[in-house]
């Protein structure tokens, strides 16, 4: 009876810690690859948010003065009339 020698063999759990590593430095040396010698492109993101109203500023009044306010004269300032 011819029985394989059993010291030349790699034992399973080695194997599989060799090739868990040979795949996780291939993933680690790619990421520092594309870490050091890819840089990317800066761009403007805008996201709307749900449930959330802008204040609208109405357009009419901010343009052309109402005539009411051009006819109401500005409060007096008593601070700077010097009477304290």
């Amino acid at each position: 009876m011819t029985v394989g020698n059993p010291g030349a063999s790699m034992p399973s759990l080695f194997r599989l810690l060799l090739v868990l590593g040979v795949i996780g430095g291939v993933i680690a040396g790619g990421l520092y690859v594309l870490a050091e010698y890819f840089q990317p492109e800066p761009k403007e993101i805008s996201k709307g948010l749900r449930n959330v109203k802008a204040r609208v500023q109405e357009e009419t009044s901010s343009t052309t003065p109402s005539p009411d306010a051009a006819a109401t004269p500005a409060p007096a300032n008593s601070a700077s009339d010097g009477a304290n």
